[in-house]
Formats: structure tokens, sequence, C-alpha cells
């Protein structure tokens, strides 16, 4: 049992407001009992907790926030038939009834007793009886603590961005030209092809990388120029583009960086194979970004573009299938990537 009362005594301690000085939480110890002994022990004890905890224990009753009252009468075993007795050896022999009174409205907030055998058995509980009626004084001084938030790391007016892409290129074949309803390349006549075979679609995945500067012109909105290299020496890869992105970033999260954006590319280098490449491509996508140190972003990119013309190949089938001269595709595209910004200047 003493051990449980020490634990109890504990989680109080934890709990309890240490600032206590208001006048309404002071308090006057009142003893209300006829043993004198009894009264001067807890009289004692009381007021030594109650300092201790940060209260002001006052010698004027009016002068009182709260009162604190205790009474030590002897202890009465109660039956279930209402009947009473003394209580036996080996029970406690003591009762002491504690009343924490609101002095301002004369209400009283919480009413308990404890029994006990001996004072010398009530060093070790004064403070638990006194904290459990105290701990259901109100505190108005209550200390708020804010949380200071360091979001600099998504207010910067510029990051220079770096990325490794992965972007899949989807080259579907048109019909104009080609034979057998529009689906092969051939020799001979349209009409009447000698030979002929299917063309197929196209699809390229290459590494790539890309490069960009963002500026944030606005808390909401931000344009990012960048550059954009693909490594491969595949006829129908295109290799480097410069282009450009509309950014709308959502900062409710908190450490998460939510930049949603409409973009283009312009391509500056593509293979000497194709007689005519789109002249710019349009598209979509989003970057998830997340708190990479103070200045910083770590994301991820996904994104769709489509290219607004044709995309004109030479002929590659050699001289079996030599027509026609060009095969006509539509070219599209998806891409992801991972990368890293740093900002420089708070906004």
């Amino acid at each position: 049992m003493i051990k449980i009362k020490s634990l109890f005594v504990l989680l109080i301690l934890i709990s309890f407001p240490i600032a206590a000085q208001a006048q309404n939480r002071s308090i006057f110890i009142e003893a209300a009992g006829t043993n004198p002994m009894h009264n001067a022990f807890f009289n004692e004890n009381f007021r030594m907790e109650g300092t201790g905890a940060g209260y002001t224990i006052t010698e004027v009753r009016d002068e009182a926030g709260y009162i604190f009252r205790f009474n030590v009468v002897p202890n009465v075993i109660i039956f279930d038939d209402g009947t009473q007795s003394p209580p036996g050896p080996d029970d406690p022999q003591f009762n002491i009834v504690i009343n924490l009174i609101d002095n301002t409205t004369t209400d009283e907030v919480v009413s308990f007793g404890f029994q006990y055998n001996s004072l010398d058995d009530m060093y070790e509980f004064t403070q638990f009886l006194f904290l459990r009626a105290a701990i259901n004084i109100p505190n108005d001084f209550e200390t708020v603590v804010e949380e200071v938030i360091d979001d600099s790391w998504q207010n910067k007016w510029i990051y220079l961005r770096f990325s490794v892409d992965y972007p899949i290129t989807f080259y579907r074949v048109l019909s104009k030209g080609l034979a057998v309803e529009g689906t092969s390349v051939y020799s001979g006549p349209f009409l009447d092809p000698i030979t002929y075979t299917p063309v197929d679609h196209r699809t390229t995945a290459l590494p790539a990388v890309t490069a960009g500067l963002q500026v944030q012109i606005l808390n909401w909105l931000s344009i990012e120029p960048n550059f954009q290299v693909i490594y491969g020496d595949r006829s129908r890869d295109f290799t480097m583009g410069a282009g450009g992105r509309l950014l709308f970033p959502i900062k409710s999260v908190r450490n998460v960086l939510l930049e949603p954006y409409g973009a283009f590319n312009y391509p500056i280098v593509h293979s000497p194979d194709f007689t005519s490449f789109p002249r710019f491509a349009v598209g979509a996508g989003i970057q998830v970004g997340i708190r990479g140190g103070p200045s910083g972003v770590l994301f991820l990119d996904l994104n769709y573009m489509h290219s607004i013309d044709r995309a004109v190949l030479k002929n590659l089938y050699g001289d079996l299938y030599p027509l026609p001269e060009e095969i006509h595709f539509t070219r599209y595209g998806i891409g992801l990537g991972i990368g890293y910004k740093h900002g420089f200047i708070d906004r």
C-alpha cells in the first residue's frame, strides 16, 4: 500500500503546476478537530508541504483564495446494516477528513478521508494528502510555451535544383504514308507492295540529369528555368533540351512541400535521324518534397509531357523496305526523378 501511495504522489508532482503565487491560489490551513497533538502535527506539515509546492500559506482566513480544512476523528467501522463499532486493535484508529473550500464562493471543491494508526505513520503521507486536495485548485496562470517552427527551408527566394531522372518516352506510329492500311513500310507500288513489314511503336527509357534555378516570386508561385540531358545513342533518343516550369507550392503540411506544376520543354539537340522534331512539349507534374536541412528540400518528381508536333524519322529499314522515306510518330512521355534543391536568401 505504501508503494502505491508513493507512486501516486510522484504522479501528482509530475502534473502539479509549480507557479502558484496568485492571490486566488493562496491557502489558509484550518484545523477543525479537537485533538491538539494531531492538529499541531498536521498544521505544521501541511504548511510545509504547501510552501514547498509554491503556494502562499496565509495567516488570515479572509485573504486566502481557498480553505484547506482538516479534522481528525476516531475511526469507526460501519457494517452493511448501518450499525457501527470501534475499530479492532489491528485496524486504523484515526480518520483525517480533508475539505478544500473555495473561499470566494464557500463551495466545497473536494472532500476525502484517510485512515491511520499513529502520527509516525503519517510523515510520508502528508505530502500526498495536501497535493491530492490542492491539485483541484485551477491554475489561472498557465505557462504557454510556443513552439518555434523553422519553415525557412520552404521559404527561400532562390533554389538551385539538381535531379537524377528516368524519363520514359513513347513514340506512337502514325499511319501517314504507310501501306497495308497504314501499318507497314514497303517496297514497290503503294497499293500492291512487293514486300512490306509492320512498323512498331517505339519506347525509350534512359537515364538523365536535370539542373535548374527556381525563383519563388510569391508564397504560392515559383518559376523555374531548367536544362536536361538524356544519355543514349539510339537514333530516336532526344538528348538535350531546355525547359521551364510554373510551380504552385503548398505548405500546409509540416515538413512536407507539395508543388504541382505546369511545364514546357524546348529541344536543343536531337538525333540527325529525325528530319523533323517537335518544336516543344507541354505537360504537368508534381514535386513531393521533405525538409532536407535548414535550407534544402529533398524531392521526388513525377511528370507527364506531350509533344505538340509530330516526330518525323527517316526510314531506317534499308533497301528492303525503302518506302515511305519518312515515318511519322506522336511523341509523349512520363518522367520520374529524385533530387535536391538548396535555397538561398529567406523571403
